[in-house]
């Protein structure tokens, strides 16, 4: 079962992924295959996006987060969303280990300051300056 915000309705079926902010860094996965990487899921269609948001965050890194407000989204339809991490993280988090039941080819999970990345170590699917602006919209 996803969590969603109470002051959230819940959103169509959709491709969604979480932007994961501790403090002044962002929850970040990488692929054995590529550069960093949102935690993301393609559409679900028996579920909203929202809970797509929160199935990918689960099945990439196990936490477990709840998933509150709309960022945007991006020029492919994914859904950006705030997710929130429970208590007992913060900027100190450098890195968390990757479960075992993660996609195969997960290969680390870092907490990094997005700002002090460039595009060459993202993915080549990310627009990292949209990832900037939506990691900027989270208080």
């Amino acid at each position: 079962m996803c969590r969603l915000s109470e002051s959230e309705i819940a959103a169509p079926a959709a491709a969604a992924a979480c932007i994961i902010r501790l403090d002044h860094k962002l929850i970040a996965i990488a692929a054995a295959d590529s550069g960093w990487q949102l935690p993301a899921a393609k559409l679900q269609a028996n579920q909203t996006a929202q809970c797509t948001a929160h199935q990918a965050v689960w099945q990439s890194t196990g936490l477990n987060v709840e998933v509150a407000q709309k960022l945007g989204e991006t020029k492919d339809h994914i859904q950006l969303y705030n997710c929130i991490l429970a208590s007992g993280f913060d900027s100190k988090t450098q890195s968390l280990p990757v479960p075992t039941w993660a996609q195969h080819k997960i290969v680390k999970i870092e907490a990094i300051n997005p700002f002090e990345t460039t595009p060459a170590l993202w993915s080549k699917e990310i627009d990292l300056i949209q990832i900037r602006t939506s990691f900027n919209q989270i208080k």
